[in-house]
């Protein structure tokens, strides 16, 4: 018998049929699947339980029970920072459910694939987003506490939105009670309270928060209920501020009372610890709308031309199933769709020594300096406009369907978007006017 389930195999859910594409990842309990909706071709995670051979009974009941919270909680949680649940039924006896498919990578594979600290404004910025997803489930009522914030739930998108991918063991806070009734959570990333000690609340997100920025600004897990001394971040990392490092021992306080209170509260605190001010990355990204569980009745056919009144609104009507989008769409918001012909994109460069344009035409597009002796000629060759500063394989730019995505190369000064340094081998994606610098050389990303 299989252990799980094979590429183009069928799933028939609630609300559409899901074709399985390959596996993302297995566990002891089961198993996430890359897959694609056959109603409108869109690409989703399946996740089923699926426990491993001779798993006691005891161990697979409570599973299923945990399964079935996480399924009830993603249906009522609506973030821009949290998966959006799709479909959810059984397979074969297998809870399954379908949830947003997240392309990049965890936390956790970053530190690895960096294998060093990472940077100082880089980990603020994944900060700051944490503490609104946070305050955000705190602010539920009744609230819902995470209580297994670490890097291997937190994914990275190629925009740099974070995501947290796991609810299996959070819960809603209940008033008056002592303690939870299960402790569970990750040594070293779970306060006191969450190891059988009182009921977590809030505030044990907030240690575990801090502790995760710990392991990311330091490269070093932490220490199960040994908050961090002054200094000790910064022994592993000098670049770290001393007032960085206080947020984070704040946060990560044995004793509750003196820790952040509120995600807002902490969120405040890494504000001031910018350079610059801080840019959501999830009101930069498009997202179109999930299909809702309870939406099983199938709903009336979309007309097949817009109304006059519609079109005369400016928007662009989709051809396959009649839905009005935004003057500047390039997919359909309701059935995805792409809307005419992509656009031809372009950098606009500009140095100390002149300004050229450079049409993205030829993927992959390579930006360096040129080595005639190993014939070496990148695409955008900044040989005579940087003094040197470029790295010979120092960027290069994608394109995957109608998006393009910067990655850095690992070069020797770094590469620039819009003034932030981007982490080196992770691509960005790039959205029009964003501004790449290498050295002494601008380049702006435009579409036409």
């Amino acid at each position: 018998m299989q252990d799980r389930l094979v590429e183009k195999e069928i799933l028939h859910g609630t609300n559409d049929d899901y074709e399985i594409l390959n596996l993302i990842g297995r566990g002891g309990m089961g198993a996430v699947y890359r897959a694609r909706r056959t109603g409108d071709n869109s690409i989703w995670a399946v996740k089923e339980m699926r426990p491993l051979p001779n798993t006691p009974a005891d161990e697979v009941a409570e599973n299923r029970k945990l399964f079935a919270q996480e399924v009830e909680l993603l249906r009522r949680l609506d973030h821009p920072n949290l998966l959006r649940l799709a479909d959810e039924f059984e397979n074969n006896g297998r809870p399954t459910m379908v949830i947003e498919f997240v392309p990049g990578q965890t936390l956790e594979a970053r530190i690895r694939e960096a294998n060093a600290p990472l940077l100082e404004q880089q980990v603020i910025g994944y900060g700051i987003q944490l503490c609104r997803v946070l305050h955000y489930l705190h602010s539920l009522q009744p609230p819902v506490i995470y209580r297994d914030l670490k890097p291997p739930n937190i994914m990275i998108t190629p925009e740099g939105v974070v995501k947290l991918i796991d609810f299996g063991v959070a819960r809603t806070y209940k008033k008056r009670k002592a303690k939870d009734t299960i402790a569970m959570g990750s040594a070293g990333y779970a306060p006191p309270e969450q190891y059988g000690k009182g009921q977590t609340d809030a505030r044990s997100d907030i240690y575990a928060l801090g502790a995760t920025l710990l392991h990311l600004l330091t490269n070093q897990p932490p220490v199960p209920l040994q908050p961090p001394q002054p200094g000790y971040i910064r022994k592993f990392n000098p670049s770290v501020d001393p007032a960085t490092e206080q947020i984070i021992i704040t946060a990560m306080a044995l004793d509750r009372g003196q820790r952040y209170q509120t995600g807002a509260e902490m969120e405040q605190a890494l504000h001031s610890r910018l350079d610059t001010p801080f840019v959501d990355p999830t009101e930069r990204t498009v997202v179109p709308p999930a299909v809702s569980p309870a939406a099983a009745t199938p709903a009336a056919p979309a007309p097949a031309s817009p109304a006059p009144a519609q079109a005369a609104a400016g928007g662009i009507a989709c051809g396959n199933c009649g839905y009005v989008n935004k003057a500047k769409a390039r997919f359909c918001a309701n059935c995805g769709t792409p809307l005419g012909a992509p656009p031809t994109a372009r950098l606009l460069a500009t140095s100390p020594r002149g300004t050229w344009e450079v049409k993205l035409e030829k993927m992959p597009c390579n930006i360096g300096r040129r080595d005639p002796r190993q014939n070496h000629y990148p695409a955008v060759d900044l040989a005579e406009h940087d003094r040197g500063i470029a790295s010979r394989n120092h960027a290069t730019i994608q394109r995957d369907g109608d998006n393009y995505t910067l990655t850095d190369l690992g070069s020797t000064n770094g590469t620039m978007i819009n003034g932030v340094n981007i982490p080196a081998n992770v691509p960005q994606r790039l959205h029009q006017g964003d501004r790449i610098k290498v050295g002494e050389v601008e380049l702006e990303f435009r579409w036409s």
